[in-house]
């Protein structure tokens, strides 16, 4: 799963181009509790391991930012933070729900 598939494809002079103004990723809804990870140093520019670390797979660092609204993930992050981690059920059911292929 990435996140490019919940962006809508424009077709601009024959050429299928990801349209960035429309897409699904603000419908992202969180239903089950969450989780909470402390960001460390080793953290820090890394949101693919705090995916690792949290999911065990570093597919969902951009689920990770859109929750905890991290636009700039290597200059947003800091020592001690306190991230929310949607609970995976979540993210599949975002997946099945919104994803544009």
């Amino acid at each position: 799963m990435d996140r490019l598939d919940f962006y809508y494809i424009e077709t601009v002079n024959n050429i299928k181009e990801l349209d960035y103004l429309h897409h699904n990723l603000s419908k992202f809804t969180i239903n089950y509790d969450v989780d909470y990870y402390r960001v460390v140093e080793p953290d820090i520019m890394r949101p693919d391991m705090i995916s690792y670390k949290t999911y065990g797979t570093v597919n969902y660092w951009w689920v990770i930012c859109l929750v905890n609204q991290i636009f700039d993930p290597f200059n947003d992050l800091y020592v001690g933070q306190q991230l929310k981690i949607p609970n995976i059920l979540d993210v599949y059911g975002f997946y099945k729900n919104y994803s544009m292929r």
